[in-house]
């Protein structure tokens, strides 16, 4: 059974070092950093098989007691459901221990090349059986108010995941150059906003990857429990309307490296806070987003 980590809103520098000391499972190979540094994305097995369980009771915890942020977007032809909430961290221990007594922080801090590994939040998606909503293409740092190139993201499921089901995530599209507007999942909107000329990123819709999947390296995988994704926030990813027959449930944590910054976006971002900073300001200077591991000297 994992240790239990109390609430709290900082953690001290001694209680990290205990949180994170030494683990095998934390190591990532050479290969895959650099994978996961030239593709964007990449799938790394059984790292967190002894987390599933705790994850599962997250899960749990969190659909009885979803935040404000949530959603429950009902399928069309039935009484299905997608779920997705996030942010619920401090108020979910499973999740807090998760944070702070798996390898994530490590395996995240090399896969980014970064000196240490910021947390930034939790993302609960879940399916029912049967439910048929898609996941739209997106990438997510534009969601984000994030500006910055070190950064992770974990898709961990804790149910099997066939590979037609699972999410897709185009090969190299991290390194681009561009940015798309995000798009609501309920609607399957853009998001509205006044983007200024002189803006450092000129935001353009995302393709339509399905219509014209020839011209791109697609990369997904057939996932056990205890398996996850690893991925850029600017990776395009999306899935088309299907779901394994038991349903899928999924925790996606997010990480940052020391060169992101808070910034700002033509439309509302998501999760909306802030941490108390401003334009400009390096995620780990606020409490709100602790540092949980450090490369060693």
């Amino acid at each position: 059974m994992p240790v239990r980590v109390p609430s709290m809103a900082v953690f001290s520098a001694s209680s990290l070092l205990k949180f994170t000391r030494g683990c095998s499972r934390c190591l990532v190979t050479t290969q895959e950093i650099n994978a996961f540094q030239d593709k964007g994305a990449i799938c790394l097995r059984g790292v967190f098989r002894d987390w599933v369980e705790n994850l599962k009771r997250g899960i749990a915890a969190n659909h009885k007691n979803p935040s404000e942020m949530s959603e429950w977007l009902q399928s069309e032809d039935s009484e299905t459901f997608y779920f997705n909430d996030f942010f619920n961290w401090r108020k979910i221990p499973e999740f807090e221990e998760f944070v702070f007594k798996s390898p994530a922080a490590e395996i995240a801090g090399k896969l980014m090349k970064s000196e240490f590994s910021v947390f930034y939040h939790e993302h609960v998606f879940t399916k029912d059986p049967g439910a048929d909503r898609a996941t739209p293409w997106h990438h997510d740092q534009a969601y984000y108010p994030v500006d910055g190139w070190k950064n992770c993201s974990f898709w961990l499921p804790v149910t099997s995941v066939t590979k037609e089901s699972c999410i897709k995530f185009v090969s190299g599209s991290h390194k681009w150059g561009k940015w798309f507007i995000p798009i609501k999942f309920g609607s399957l909107a853009n998001y509205e906003g006044d983007i200024l000329e002189d803006d450092d990123k000129a935001f353009e819709k995302a393709p339509d990857i399905h219509a014209e999947s020839e011209k791109y390296k697609i990369l997904s995988w057939d996932l056990q429990p205890g398996d996850c994704i690893a991925f850029h926030m600017l990776t395009l990813h999306g899935a088309k309307q299907s779901v394994d027959a038991a349903g899928r449930q999924v925790v996606a944590t997010r990480w940052l490296g020391e060169d992101a910054t808070f910034s700002t976006r033509p439309w509302v971002t998501s999760p909306p806070f802030t941490g108390g900073l401003k334009p400009g300001e390096c995620f780990h200077t606020s409490d709100t987003f602790p540092i949980v591991w450090r490369a060693k000297c």
